[in-house]
C-alpha cells in the first residue's frame, strides 16, 4: 500500500484548519447585543400608525401580523399557521395555538378581531384603514377567524401580511396603555426601554413561537439623525449597523476594511403639495412646479451618482404595470411651467414655504435646488428646516405648503396607490382632505378586478390621472444604503418594498 506524502498531509491539514472555522461560522450563533444606528427619530411605536423605516424595523421586532413575507415577497405564515381563500373577498385563517403576548396574555381569534377593528376605527388614525375598509371579522372559534370584505379584493392577503396590521392583545388594551410608548406584541423581541426620539431597547422573547429564533439577546436602537455622526459610529465600532448611509459617504465606507456595504434601489423622492390650500389647489400650479424641477441636477448634487431622475409615475421598469409612454411626462420645460402659471392667474408668482428634514444633507440640498428652480418661474420659496418628528407632525396636521418626503415602496401591487392617495389614508391624503372621484373609482376597480390584463388598463388610467392632478411631484429614484460590521451575519437589506417589509432582524446574528 502506497504511503501518502507528508507534504500532502500537511496541505490537507492546513486546508482543514482554514475551512473548519468558516464552516462553523456559517451556523447562526446565539447571543450578543446588536447596536443599530438609525436616522429616524421615532416618536411613537403605535403598531398601526406608520412612522418611517426605523419604526417598521421596530414594529416587526415587537409584533406579528396574521401573515409575513419571505425574501421574495410572498406571503408566509405568522400568527396564522394556514389560510384558505374561499373567494375573492373571503379568507379563513387557522391560528397558531400556544402563542402568548409579551405580558402573558394568550393569543386567540378575539385579538385578531379587536386589532383589525381598531385599524378600522377612524379615531386610531391607522395607516391601512382605507385598505381594510369594508372588512368584517368573524370569530369562528378561539383559533379560527374569517376575514371578509364587502366587495371582491385581490389585495386583501398582501395587506394582512403588512406590519401595519399587527395583532395586539384585547385584554391588555382594556387597561388603557399608551401604544405610542408601550408595546405588548407576540414578536421575536420584547420592549425593555424606550426614550422617544433617542433610544429604544428590545430583548429576546424567550417564548417566541418560531423555533430557534431570534438569535440576538438584545437590540439597542440609537437614533442618530446626523449623517456624519452615524458614519463615524460605524467606522469606530460604536454601532454595528447603520441605515441610510449618506450618499456622499457610500464609496468611503465601501473602501473601509471590516465593513459590509449594501446598496439597494426602490425608494423615491417627492414634493408633497398641500393640494387643498391656495394656490396649490390649482392643478395648473402643481403641474407648473412639476415642469420646473431640475431632476437631473438634484440626482447628481444630492445623491452623488446613487439617484436617477423620475419624470413619470413611481413605477419600476420591471413592474408588470409599467407604461413607457408615461415615463417622460414631466421632462423639464420652463416655458410650459410659466405658461401654466399664467393660465392659472399667477403670472407674477407667489411665495411658498418648503418644509424639509434637517437631519440628512440630501433633503437640504434638494430643497436648495427646488428653491432655485422655482425662482426661475417666479415662485419665491422659503425653506423651513425641522426635526423629523416635527415634519411628520406637520404632515399629519396638514400644516405646510409643500414638503420634501422620501417614500419606500410599500407593496409590489399597484394598489399601493391607495396607501398614498386613498381618501382614508392617513399617510398623506386624509390629513389635507384630498379627494378625487376618478382616483377613488379606479382604485376600487383595480382592487376588485382579478384579470391582470384588465388591471393593467385600470392602473394606466390611474397613473395618467395622478400625473394630470400632480398632488405629488416626483423627483428621483434614490438608492438606499445600509452598512454593518463584518461580524454581523444574516442581515439582509433588500430592495423595493422588501426594504421595509422583510423582518430581517429576527434572522440577524453576531459572529463570535
Amino acid at each position: 500500500m502506497k504511503q501518502i506524502p507528508a507534504v500532502l498531509v500537511f496541505v490537507c491539514a492546513v486546508c482543514l484548519m482554514l475551512w473548519l472555522p468558516n464552516a462553523l461560522a456559517a451556523e447562526p450563533q446565539k447571543g450578543g447585543t446588536l447596536t443599530y444606528g438609525s436616522v429616524t427619530e421615532v416618536s411613537s411605536i403605535d403598531p398601526h400608525v406608520y412612522q418611517g423605516t426605523t419604526w417598521k424595523s421596530i414594529n416587526l421586532s415587537l409584533y406579528n401580523s396574521l401573515l409575513s413575507v419571505d425574501e421574495k415577497g410572498q406571503p408566509v405564515a405568522a400568527l396564522a399557521e394556514s389560510w384558505e381563500v374561499l373567494d375573492a373577498r373571503t379568507i379563513v385563517f387557522k391560528l397558531r395555538k400556544g402563542v402568548k403576548f409579551h405580558k402573558g396574555q394568550d393569543f386567540t381569534a378575539a385579538d385578531v378581531k379587536y386589532s383589525l377593528e381598531r385599524i378600522l376605527n377612524p379615531e386610531t388614525g391607522a395607516t391601512l384603514r382605507s385598505n381594510l375598509k369594508g372588512v368584517i371579522v368573524t370569530v369562528i372559534d378561539d383559533y379560527t377567524v374569517k376575514v371578509e370584505k364587502d366587495v371582491d379584493d385581490v389585495t386583501l392577503l398582501s395587506v394582512l401580511a403588512m406590519g401595519e396590521t399587527a395583532i395586539i392583545s384585547e385584554e391588555w388594551m382594556k387597561s388603557g396603555p399608551n401604544l405610542k410608548i408601550e408595546a405588548n406584541g407576540t414578536g421575536p423581541f420584547v420592549l425593555k426601554d424606550h426614550e422617544p426620539k433617542v433610544r429604544l431597547v428590545v430583548e429576546m422573547n424567550p417564548t417566541y413561537f418560531e423555533k430557534g429564533l431570534p438569535y440576538l439577546d438584545k437590540i439597542v436602537f440609537r437614533m442618530i439623525k446626523d449623517g456624519g455622526t452615524r458614519v463615524n459610529a460605524i467606522k469606530t465600532g460604536a454601532v454595528d449597523v447603520i441605515d441610510t448611509v449618506p450618499w456622499k459617504d457610500i464609496n468611503l465606507l465601501k473602501a473601509q476594511k471590516n465593513l459590509v456595504v449594501n446598496v439597494q434601489d426602490g425608494e423615491f423622492m417627492n414634493l408633497w403639495l398641500n393640494a387643498t390650500k391656495k394656490p396649490l389647489d390649482d392643478q395648473k400650479v402643481r403641474q407648473a412646479i412639476a415642469y420646473a424641477i431640475d431632476r437631473q441636477a438634484i440626482s447628481e448634487a444630492a445623491f452623488f451618482g446613487y439617484g436617477s431622475p423620475l419624470y413619470g409615475p413611481p413605477t419600476n421598469e420591471s413592474s408588470w404595470y409599467y407604461r413607457e409612454d408615461l415615463a417622460d411626462t414631466f421632462k423639464r420645460d420652463l416655458d410650459k411651467a410659466k405658461k401654466l402659471l399664467k393660465e392659472a392667474g399667477y403670472e407674477k408668482g407667489f411665495d411658498l414655504e418648503l418644509l424639509t428634514y434637517n437631519g440628512l444633507q440630501m433633503y437640504t440640498v434638494t430643497a436648495q435646488i427646488v428653491q432655485a428652480n422655482l425662482k426661475e418661474i417666479g415662485i419665491k420659496v422659503n425653506i423651513k428646516l425641522a426635526e423629523w418628528a416635527s415634519v411628520v407632525e406637520n404632515k399629519n396636521k396638514a400644516s405646510y405648503d409643500f414638503l420634501i418626503y422620501g417614500v419606500t415602496i410599500k407593496s409590489p401591487d399597484p394598489d399601493v396607490y391607495s396607501f398614498y392617495f386613498g381618501p382614508e389614508s392617513t399617510y398623506w391624503a386624509k390629513p389635507i382632505g384630498f379627494r378625487d372621484e376618478t382616483i377613488e373609482k379606479l382604485l376600487a376597480e383595480g382592487r376588485t378586478t382579478t384579470s391582470t390584463e384588465a388591471r393593467q388598463k385600470i392602473y394606466y388610467q390611474l397613473e395618467k390621472r395622478l400625473l394630470e392632478l400632480s398632488p405629488w411631484v416626483h423627483i428621483n429614484w434614490r438608492a438606499n444604503c445600509h452598512a454593518h460590521t463584518d461580524k454581523v451575519m444574516g442581515y439582509k437589506h433588500l430592495g423595493g418594498f422588501l426594504a421595509e417589509a422583510y423582518p430581517k432582524l429576527k434572522y440577524t446574528w453576531l459572529a463570535k
